[in-house]
């Protein structure tokens, strides 16, 4: 029939811009003309057209030849329009093929399970037709042959929309969970292997499909007419198989990408964890040293009493000694070094600071440090954009086996929804507040933020261990 042909030329170039399309998602392109799609076009359509001619007097199941010259274009096509590596392209291959193929058996069913009702129905009507003499014969004979015709379209048609329809989906759900475009060899067996055995599965349905009985063929339909529900659930099964290879493989790449991550950031934590212990002794030294030094300078002041320009010289020596001391004594060398810093930072910017922080040394100082970073940090940045008053309060106390850190600080205008950062680079900023969370929910703590009259307070609580 000239309608089904034509219908399967048009469905062979809808199918060639289709895999071009679905190689574009995985492999970048040497060429930047959009002409490529019409070469692409015209030799994977024009291949596929040729060799289905070719073997349309085949028995159905030996059709399954014409995967060969197919699997050989798209490979060369792609070997010449995309870069990437050969795993995969491999893939790209696999995947596309065996998913169109395998739903054959969701449209093939169909269409035997929509014959199966019109055929009776039509020879009813055609057989009233006769028998009350209602119309010519050769009326008949003309109404019986336009009729199949479009009966037989009109099923084509629908049997390919719903194939097409699922296997587009089938695509899109593959390229929103592949995760990775340069695949090594055993990541592309772990994603290749599954399209083959579907591929493997879709000839020996193929096989099985058709029987021989003295010499005349059947449909294993109507020998088993339970292959009718069958056979397209296991198609859409075996698609599921593919698309579950997929999705667990980026699972399985993000969870190693993530183990990755967290052993590096164990490392630094221990670098930090070494730095802050050396740290805590250069700082015990400079206390001792400070000390030994105010008694040299007691001493020496005791011999230069009485010269001006020697005293007016001491002075300033001591100024600069008192500099060593840190006005916040919190118990703990770093946290006195953090506040000290934050505190210099705002007096720069004419902002009030005030602290009244105690250490406890049940908790982690790498902890401890990380909310305290964060918090003041934030509160910097957010108060200085303000004119005025300007201020920022950090405080500590226990409740019991609880221990609370609170910040707060006076703010202007309104913040940015779940607190998001207002910096340009969103990737570099805006995980203050998850990294204080993060801590303390390692204590079985949590954060709290509450707004009133413009004064910002994050308090932080921790549960203090025995």
């Amino acid at each position: 029939m000239f309608e089904i042909n034509l219908l399967e030329i048009f469905l062979q170039i809808f199918i060639s811009v289709v895999a071009f399309k679905y190689s574009e998602k995985f492999l970048a392109s040497n060429f930047e003309s959009r002409k490529i799609l019409f070469a692409w076009i015209f030799i994977f359509a024009g291949v596929n057209i040729f060799f289905d001619k070719l073997t349309e007097d085949f028995a159905p199941h030996n059709r399954f030849i014409n995967l060969i010259p197919e699997i050989f274009i798209f490979f060369i096509l792609l070997q010449k329009i995309f870069a990437e590596n050969i795993f995969t392209k491999i893939f790209v291959i696999a995947s596309f093929i065996s998913g169109w193929d395998i739903l054959r058996f969701t449209a093939s069913p169909l269409s035997h399970a929509i014959f199966s009702v019109w055929s009776p129905a039509w020879t009813f009507a055609i057989n009233f037709l006769v028998e009350k003499n209602i119309l010519p014969s050769d009326e008949i004979i003309f109404l019986i042959g336009a009729t199949n015709r479009i009966a037989v379209f009109g099923v084509i048609l629908i049997c390919r929309a719903v194939q097409l329809v699922i296997f587009i989906f089938y695509l899109r759900t593959i390229e929103k969970n592949f995760s990775r475009k340069i695949l090594k060899f055993h990541e592309s067996l772990f994603l290749i292997l599954p399209c083959v055995t579907v591929l493997l599965i879709d000839f020996t349905i193929r096989l099985m499909i058709f029987s021989a009985d003295n010499g005349a063929n059947f449909l294993i339909y109507e020998r088993v007419p339970q292959t009718v529900l069958l056979l397209p659930i296991v198609s859409l099964l075996l698609l599921g198989v593919i698309i579950s290879s997929v999705i667990l493989f980026k699972n399985f790449a993000q969870f190693k990408a993530e183990e990755q991550k967290n052993l590096f950031l164990e490392n630094q934590i221990s670098e930090i964890h070494k730095e802050i212990s050396e740290l805590d002794e250069i700082y015990s030294d400079i206390r001792g040293l400070k000390h030994d030094l105010r008694n040299h300078l007691e001493n020496i002041y005791f011999f230069i009493r009485g010269n001006t320009e020697a005293e007016k010289y001491f002075n300033n020596m001591t100024a600069t000694v008192e500099k060593l001391n840190f006005t916040d004594k919190t118990g703990n060398a770093i946290t006195d070094i953090i506040l000290h810093r934050f505190r210099q930072s705002a007096d720069k910017k004419n902002i009030l600071f005030s602290a009244n922080f105690i250490f406890v040394n049940r908790f982690d100082i790498y902890d401890i440090c990380v909310i305290l970073n964060n918090a003041l940090e934030n509160a910097i940045e957010a108060t200085e954009k303000i004119s005025g008053d300007k201020f920022i309060g950090i405080k500590s106390y226990e409740r019991g086996n609880l221990y609370f850190i609170e910040i707060e600080n006076n703010f202007i205008g309104e913040l940015e929804k779940n607190f998001a950062t207002t910096k340009a680079d969103k990737n570099l900023h805006g995980f203050g507040l998850e990294n204080i969370r993060r801590r303390a929910k390692k204590y079985l703590g949590d954060i709290e933020i509450s707004i009133d009259k413009n004064i910002f307070r994050l308090t932080v609580m921790l549960y203090k261990t025995t």
